[in-house]
């Protein structure tokens, strides 16, 4: 299924959008702004813009910067071949002037603009709400924990083996229970609590 940046209707809601890799979905989140910010007349401040890594973050800052100010060009008279942009431009014909004081504001503002990965909006979320969430102020968000998981079983080898009978030791040993596979079974846990 393809989807019509131009003419999709846009749903009040969460909509999800899926796709590979170089398939358009920055460009297509970059259009989805723009159309929210003039058709919908959502302000730019209250759209969320949320993707995976820190590369996707800055390239969709950059994209939507971009559209925005392609688009107040369009409106003030820059001719345009975008599909998008014309039927902007079309749609907003009677509030010409209104369109163009957003994407303005939108510009001026666009450094508070919430555009976030999916960890950075965690992070935030959880300082921004530390007292309704019961979290301390200070969490700190890990997005790999390897090491935390390493260092866990590491000093549960070291606790448990240090006072444990010589024969469970040597069992341990013989067996290869050793903290690099305690990591591994210690990740299939937290990936099926069930198992």
């Amino acid at each position: 299924m393809t989807f019509d940046l131009v003419n999709t209707p846009l749903s009040k809601g969460v909509t999800r959008l899926e796709a590979s890799a170089g398939t358009g979905k920055t460009f297509a989140l970059a259009g989805l702004f723009l159309r929210l910010l003039l058709e919908e007349k959502v302000p730019a401040s209250d759209i969320l813009v949320v993707t995976f890594t820190e590369a996707a973050t800055a390239e969709l800052r950059d994209r939507i910067r971009r559209r925005l100010s392609e688009a107040l060009a369009v409106l003030e008279g820059k001719p345009s071949q975008d599909p998008l942009l014309v039927a902007l431009t079309e749609r907003v014909q009677a509030r010409h002037d209104t369109a163009v004081r957003s994407l303005r504001n939108a510009l001026e503002i666009f450094d508070l603009v919430s555009i976030y990965t999916i960890h950075g909006f965690c992070q935030r979320t959880l300082q921004d709400s530390a007292f309704e969430s019961g979290i301390l102020f200070d969490v700190e968000l890990v997005a790999d924990q390897d090491d935390l998981i390493h260092e866990t079983a590491a000093d549960y080898c070291r606790n448990q083996l240090h006072e444990c009978d010589e024969v469970l030791v040597g069992a341990a040993i013989h067996t290869k229970l050793n903290p690099e596979a305690l990591s591994r079974m210690l990740k299939q846990f937290l990936t099926y609590p069930e198992l």
